[in-house]
């Protein structure tokens, strides 16, 4: 062999050497940043996930803020009603109760105790 080839041959050595040194060295950083990089896409999903949990969560906190007021102002409707039939029951004419609090407590009168109008034959006085 002549000295061109023994160098040639050195170098290319030294190349292939040099390629798995790098590979090596190299790897466990890859690692690390492909795992750095999944945590963050990770992280960012769980922020995006938790803050579409908190946006739902406010929105149903004002949700049971409504519902809770709807139903304060109905209890109030009933003992309104209550009071004024209390009130009022001896009288000839029978209670007047305000038709703003009636209209509150409407949809809670089941549709089987209302009566439904029927006219009443000539001569009946029954009220």
């Amino acid at each position: 062999m002549d000295p061109q080839t023994v160098i040639a041959m050195i170098g290319a050595a030294a190349l292939v050497l040099g390629a798995v040194l790098t590979f090596f060295a190299t790897r466990g950083k890859t690692k690390t940043d492909a795992k750095t990089a999944l945590d963050a896409r990770i992280d960012k999903r769980v922020s995006e996930q938790l803050e579409g949990a908190w946006t739902e969560i406010t929105t149903l906190k004002a949700d049971v803020a409504t519902l809770t007021e709807k139903d304060r102002l109905k209890s109030s409707a009933f003992a309104r009603i209550l009071r004024a039939i209390a009130r009022q029951w001896p009288s000839d004419h029978g209670p007047d109760l305000d038709p703003s609090d009636i209209a509150l407590i409407e949809d809670t009168i089941p549709p089987t105790w209302l009566r439904k109008h029927h006219p009443r034959p000539e001569g009946d006085s029954t009220s």
